[in-house]
């Protein structure tokens, strides 16, 4: 692989995934790069339709698409999403002597983190939230940033009773084990998955933490940590595809990704609070609730606001992602 094209996939990886799968393959050819989904990283459970794989496609071609930018590259994308047997999305880079003026999104991809912990419920300033509304636009999405009381409450019920779903049923508590790495150990030699530390819990051995989880979780005390993490937070920022697509589940990622990029610039941290996405009949009643026609989805909700940094995520090395 030659530099920068290595460079610039280090970057695209550095984006976010449903538990941290990581759902990606790459390929270099001439002058361009190939991003692939990766189907032995689904989550059947949670993600019945791939969406959320898609999702985390766009996140990391967003993050490709910034890194090329900043390296001097301009980038035509051709989305093939419709291939049964061939899914891809082709980044042309062709060398541009024309500056970009995206080093702010640049530079925050190496902090930009899922910030699962408390927020101090500071109010983002106004001039802030313009920014996080403009850098949001994108081709088939639109993206609602919920400030007011009134409006967070009543999605706050809809996070609650996705939440009872999830937590009450077996497959999603077992889909959710396997994907937590209990101690910095296997999070660092499987370089995947939800690191116990990134939600605020010791490391353990995995027997220890398997077992603590089998026999603690409860979904009335999940939604209870839901209602506390979300009336902590400052803001809730919904990302709907207007088509029910790969192509648009792709965009959604984009624009999320360049949305919490920007957050991450301004010491805003965001987590998911998704449930209410992820369950059908919850996302239904979402849908009701913002009056989405014509097969709008509501696909993505995440939490924004102030606090410490927790650890990061662990990644995989590019040897394990890329196709010759």
């Amino acid at each position: 692989m030659k530099a920068p094209y290595e460079e610039l996939i280090q970057n695209a990886i550095k984006a976010p995934s449903g538990h941290n799968t990581q759902p990606w393959k790459f390929r270099v050819a001439e002058n361009a790069i190939i991003i692939y989904p990766d189907y032995e990283r689904t989550l059947p459970v949670v993600d019945s339709d791939n969406h959320a794989l898609f999702i985390s496609l766009g996140c990391a071609l967003e993050n490709l698409i910034i890194a090329a930018q900043h390296f001097g590259f301009k980038t035509n994308i051709t989305y093939y999403t419709e291939q049964t047997d061939n899914e891809s999305i082709v980044v042309q880079l062709t060398p541009s002597s024309v500056e970009t003026e995206n080093g702010v999104l640049f530079n925050s991809i190496d902090i930009r983190q899922a910030t699962r912990n408390k927020y101090n419920r500071e109010p983002i300033p106004e001039k802030d939230i313009e920014k996080l509304r403009a850098i949001s636009k994108q081709e088939d999405v639109q993206a609602i940033l919920i400030t007011t009381e009134k409006d967070t409450q009543q999605i706050l019920e809809l996070i609650k009773e996705g939440n009872m779903l999830q937590f009450s049923n077996p497959s999603f508590i077992a889909e959710l084990i396997k994907w937590i790495r209990f101690n910095k150990k296997a999070a660092i030699k499987q370089g995947d998955g939800l690191f116990g530390e990134v939600t605020g819990n010791p490391s353990v051995p995995a027997w220890f933490g398997k077992l603590v989880m089998k026999l603690s979780y409860s979904p009335k005390k999940e939604a209870s940590k839901c209602v506390e993490l979300i009336n902590s937070s400052s803001a809730l920022m919904i990302f709907i595809a207007e088509r029910n697509d790969k192509k648009a589940w792709i965009n959604v990622g984009r624009s999320f990704e360049r949305t919490v990029l920007m957050a991450a610039s301004l010491n805003i941290n965001h987590a998911h609070a998704n449930m209410p996405c992820e369950e059908l009949e919850v996302r239904q009643k979402f849908i009701d609730l913002f009056g989405l026609k014509n097969g709008e989805q509501p696909l993505l909700l995440i939490r924004l606001g102030y606090s410490e940094k927790m650890p990061y995520s662990f990644r995989r090395p590019l040897n394990d992602i890329m196709l010759e």
